[in-house]
C-alpha cells in the first residue's frame, strides 16, 4: 500500500486519540502484517504532536557539493603535488 495512504490513516487515528501502538496494530490487521510498525507510527505521531502534518518525507541524503567535480579533477590531474589544504584554499572551502 502507498505510504502516503498509510500516513493519512495514522493522522486520522492520531486525531481520534488512538495510541501509536493500537494504530500500528489496526493498520497491520487490515492491510497485512509488516505494513507498518510501532516505531514508525510513533515517529509520525511525534511529528503530529509538534504540529507537523506534512505527510511527505523530509529531504535527506548528501548535501550539495560546493565544488565542481570536473573542475577539481582537472586541477588535480594538472598538478598532483597540491595538498588538500591548497585545493581548499583555491576553491575557498573550509573543512
Amino acid at each position: 500500500m502507498d505510504t502516503i495512504k498509510i500516513r493519512v490513516i495514522m493522522e486520522y487515528e492520531f486525531r481520534r486519540g488512538t495510541s501509536a501502538t493500537q494504530t500500528a496494530r489496526n493498520i497491520n490487521d487490515v492491510y497485512g502484517m509488516n505494513t507498518t510498525n510501532e516505531r514508525t507510527t510513533r515517529f509520525w505521531f511525534q511529528r503530529f504532536r509538534h504540529g507537523n502534518f506534512d505527510l511527505k518525507n523530509e529531504p535527506r541524503g548528501r548535501p550539495k557539493t560546493k565544488v565542481d567535480n570536473d573542475e577539481l579533477k582537472a586541477i588535480v590531474e594538472a598538478d598532483q603535488t597540491q595538498s588538500t589544504a591548497d585545493l581548499a584554499a583555491a576553491f575557498q572551502t573550509q573543512k
